[in-house]
């Protein structure tokens, strides 16, 4: 059986020959209809990466318009063809692996220690 062989345009790949500076250019689409492209690190956490959106939104029409930033999060489409929503910032850009590099900002829809509570609910059988 020959060697496996990796996508040369993969550009999560590690060994990718996109992006030599370990950058890549991602697509940013907010609230408020504002589009932002920003060169992010490969290796990005999302919370450091919505922090650099978050200064470069400053310079655009329509962030007065926008909420705190912790009422955010990012969502995308993954390499298997869902729709993520990323709650867990921790995550690296490179570990999510978005189908496209296009991350969409979208309100959170309850607070995190909200969903965290209902979760350890129904890990102990409380309905």
């Amino acid at each position: 059986m020959p060697p496996a062989m990796t996508d040369s345009f993969d550009i999560w790949a590690v060994d990718s020959q996109i992006g030599a500076d370990g950058s890549i250019s991602v697509d940013f689409l907010l609230p408020t209809g504002i589009y932002i492209n920003l060169d992010v690190p490969r290796d990005a956490t999302i919370s450091h990466i919505k922090q650099l959106l978050w200064k470069q939104a400053h310079a655009y029409p329509l962030f007065h318009l926008l909420m705190e930033i912790d009422l955010y999060m990012f969502s995308c489409v993954n390499q298997t063809a869902v729709h993520e929503e990323l709650e867990d910032e921790t995550r690296r850009l490179c570990d999510v692996r978005p189908f496209l590099p296009v991350l969409k900002l979208v309100t959170r829809n309850c607070d995190p220690g909200e969903k965290l509570d209902s979760k350890i609910g129904v890990l102990i059988g409380k309905g």
